[in-house]
């Protein structure tokens, strides 16, 4: 009898396994992150996890699909899930950090429910802003089903819902149900944002002979969005010709203020710091440019920077700063 019971449990388990088409190609922007054997272990983890829930169908490139029928949830991404455990060297606590994604998600969608998506004065004190760039919006559900607006010159900025535990992004199908202008939302999404308390730092850096000073927001979840409203959020940071600024990933931004009695020290920062810029925007999980733009009058303005023979950088003002810098 025992025999013919785990003989019952066994046949169980390989049925499941044929049901669900699991495949573990790795991602093809995150081969350089996980090994395949790392990525197998990370997939059937996340299976484990996700299959106490929802059924699961089938698992490819990176997304976990889930069978028809499922309240509010189709399918589930582990991109960020693969950045987070390639950030994490000590592979014995990925089980912990998996469990953790998904629990958080999932209190996210239970949050969700509660609110009427129809109403806006439901979602108004959830509405919020990510900076992604444009080239990754497809694996946030393309460009043409969110709503976005674009801040700085190769991203996106999203419309969000910040929700316990996750951000979820606003499709239009939703922002089209409360009859508002995109304008005032995001307007609306920024002031959310704006009420967030982030760390604000100053330091002098050497470049060569000169001793510049650079200005600092973090904040893990909101100071590139924080970032958007420097002249409301740190005008202190803004300097008479505005500021060179960079935001790397979502977590930080670094700012050169632009003067009359310093009008070239934003170079001296943007060849001083260029490697580190790109290093955190590589190296982060989320991503925002490894660019630098010029802040001024609320706007952002895209720096062209190319390398010389040398490796040195060569930094071209935008045609707005080069007027400032040479009128009389």
């Amino acid at each position: 009898m025992r025999f013919l019971w785990i003989l019952g449990l066994v046949c169980c388990l390989a049925l499941g396994a044929r049901a669900q088409k699991i495949s573990y190609d790795i991602p093809k922007d995150y081969r350089a992150l996980i090994s395949k054997a790392d990525y197998q272990v990370l997939v059937d983890s996340a299976v484990a996890v996700v299959a106490r829930r929802y059924p699961v169908a089938a698992v490819h490139d990176g997304t976990i699909t889930l069978r028809p029928g499922q309240p509010g949830v189709t399918a589930l991404n582990l991109h960020n899930l693969i950045a987070k455990c390639a950030a994490q060297p000590d592979k014995t606590q990925w089980p912990g950090l998996i469990r953790y994604h998904f629990t958080s998600l999932f209190s996210s969608f239970d949050e969700q429910r509660k609110i009427d998506p129809r109403s806006f004065e439901s979602v108004r004190p959830y509405l919020s802003l990510r900076i992604y760039p444009e080239a990754s919006l497809a694996q946030r559900g393309g460009a043409a089903n969110l709503l976005t607006r674009i801040d700085l010159e190769g991203t996106a900025t999203v419309l969000m819902l910040d929700l316990p535990g996750a951000f979820s992004a606003v499709p239009k199908a939703m922002f089209a149900e409360w009859h508002q202008e995109p304008a005032a939302v995001f307007a609306l999404a920024q002031a959310n944002v704006n009420k967030h308390t982030v760390g604000r730092d100053t330091r002098e850096l050497e470049s060569g002979p000169i001793k510049l000073t650079v200005n600092f927001i973090a904040e893990e979840n909101y100071a590139a969005s924080y970032a958007l409203d420097l002249a409301a959020n740190a005008p202190e940071f803004v300097g008479e010709w505005g500021s060179v600024v960079a935001i790397p990933n979502k977590g930080l931004a670094s700012i050169c203020q632009v003067s009359r009695a310093h009008p070239v020290d934003f170079v001296q920062y943007i060849q001083g710091t260029r490697a580190i810029i790109e290093r955190f925007y590589q190296e982060h999980e989320q991503p925002v440019s490894p660019a630098f733009y010029w802040y001024y009058q609320g706007k952002f303005t895209r720096i062209v920077v190319t390398t010389n023979p040398d490796g040195s950088a060569n930094v071209i003002a935008p045609p707005g700063l080069s007027a400032l810098m040479t009128a009389k």
